[in-house]
């Protein structure tokens, strides 16, 4: 902006305004603050997948006892109110301790709460509960003694080749498919988690590197707070424990099948292989994806991120599968534990 010299003897002036728009600072921190919220609904989402799988499995182990239930005449919808009702006692049980634990944890992050804004979290949590359940009280309304006291898993062949890791690997490629629902949803969770993990590092990381200036870099110093932190930390927290609750859920209902290949020949270093790579396998599909659509989100969010952002997604979807390498070891370790007699004889 050029000034022309003024009648009082003022010289001509040149103004440089360094600012292409107006109110960047607050459009950063509104980004950081959305940015919050959705790390913060991706551990709902987690926390939904992983009571959904546990009520999943509690529906298959009771299906005798539902299946009784259906003889004497209890209709499918009382079925499905039986369970619902049962997980909502444990959402509002969980959405009280979190009301509790609430406004102290506010206080620790650095983040305002006040008692009616932890009140919320009783509601939410039944909210979610219900959500959670729907799947599994339909599988409970279906009950019918003619299906409900069927085998759960079906016989596997015998390996040819028992010994080698190869069997073991392809094994574990066709027990990855046998429950396609239950893989799906430990994968989608070690995707949500990774994909935390992936939009936070690479956010810091471009925030830091093409956002310049005085203002704007005392904006980018918000980029990772302390409940950011927190919120991709449990989200990745939930994500292995919800893996590890599937293999371990795998190993309880194929616990027969995993005592019968170890009557014909198979070690206890092949079955905790056998698990272990499942583990792998789950987790590797999910941190790929979660680190792919992490990565996009970025690069919408940021309209463009640099080529060596890349070297952070690896970096993320790598961390991922090791995570789900790690939380593959409790779940592999307890088949050490199965007792081939009774097992078998049960059978």
């Amino acid at each position: 902006m050029e000034l022309a010299a003024g009648p009082l003897g003022r010289p001509e002036l040149r103004l440089t305004e360094w600012w292409s728009r107006k109110g960047v600072a607050v459009a950063i921190m509104e980004a950081v603050d959305r940015k919050s919220v959705l790390l913060f609904g991706l551990i709902l989402v987690v926390c939904v997948l992983f009571l959904a799988n546990a009520t999943t499995a509690a529906v298959r182990d009771r299906r005798r006892e539902l299946a009784v239930l259906a003889c004497v005449g209890w209709p499918r919808h009382r079925l499905a109110a039986l369970v619902t009702g049962e997980v909502a006692v444990v959402g509002l049980a969980a959405g009280l301790v979190s009301a509790g634990l609430a406004v102290p944890l506010s206080r620790v992050v650095d983040v305002p709460a006040g008692t009616s804004q932890a009140l919320v979290a009783v509601p939410l949590a039944l909210l979610l509960a219900v959500v959670s359940a729907v799947i599994p009280a339909i599988q409970a309304a279906r009950a019918h003694p003619g299906t409900a006291l069927a085998p759960l898993v079906s016989p596997v062949r015998r390996a040819r080749r028992s010994r080698t890791g190869h069997t073991v690997l392809s094994a574990a490629l066709r027990n990855t498919r046998r429950r396609p629902g239950r893989t799906l949803l430990a994968a989608a969770a070690v995707a949500l988690g990774v994909g935390a993990f992936t939009t936070l590092l690479t956010l810091t990381w471009v925030f830091h590197g093409n956002v310049t200036g005085t203002l704007l870099g005392d904006a980018v110093s918000l980029r990772v707070r302390a409940v950011d932190t927190v919120a991709v930390a449990a989200t990745l927290a939930l994500a292995v424990l919800a893996l590890a609750d599937v293999l371990y859920l795998n190993v309880r209902e194929r616990a027969a099948e995993l005592a019968t290949l170890q009557a014909t020949g198979w070690g206890d270093g092949a079955l905790t292989r056998l698990i272990a790579y499942e583990g792998v396998l789950i987790g590797a599909a999910g941190a790929l994806v979660g680190a792919g659509v992490g990565l996009f989100f970025v690069d919408r969010f940021a309209t463009g991120v640099p080529a060596s952002a890349v070297a952070v997604t690896a970096a993320a979807a790598l961390a991922g599968t090791a995570l789900s390498g790690l939380a593959a070891v409790l779940p592999a370790l307890s088949v050490r534990r199965l007792r081939l007699s009774m097992l078998l004889a049960q059978e």
